[in-house]
């Protein structure tokens, strides 16, 4: 019997996807990922491909550093993205981090 796996070809056949969002459907939440990478200032912004409707999504980030102590921090959330900025453990920028994000809207009744 053949295996069919509905979702992104990207996704379903191994590779990745910058950026993929997955449209709540019935009582579950909008989610969407990707990953990005900050700038010599140790800043990214996050656009998203189609914005929420609100603000009223968490946001999840962490640096792809492994063995080295990146803070990873977001401002201005909007409903169309945010920024991103990295520091070392000691407050310095750090630039060239691939940065792993979410963001899932609030499922309040």
């Amino acid at each position: 019997m053949e295996k069919i796996y509905p979702g992104h070809p990207d996704l379903t056949g191994g590779g990745e996807t910058p950026l993929h969002s997955h449209p709540g459907g019935g009582d579950g939440p909008t989610v969407k990922s990707g990953t990005v990478t900050t700038d010599v200032n140790g800043a990214a912004s996050v656009v998203f491909t189609t914005g929420f409707p609100d603000t009223n999504y968490a946001i999840v980030i962490t640096a792809q550093n492994p063995g080295d102590t990146t803070i990873c921090m977001f401002s201005n959330k909007a409903t169309s993205g945010f920024d991103l900025k990295t520091e070392d453990d000691g407050g310095k920028v750090e630039s060239d981090v691939v940065v792993d994000w979410v963001a899932i809207a609030y499922n309040n009744p």
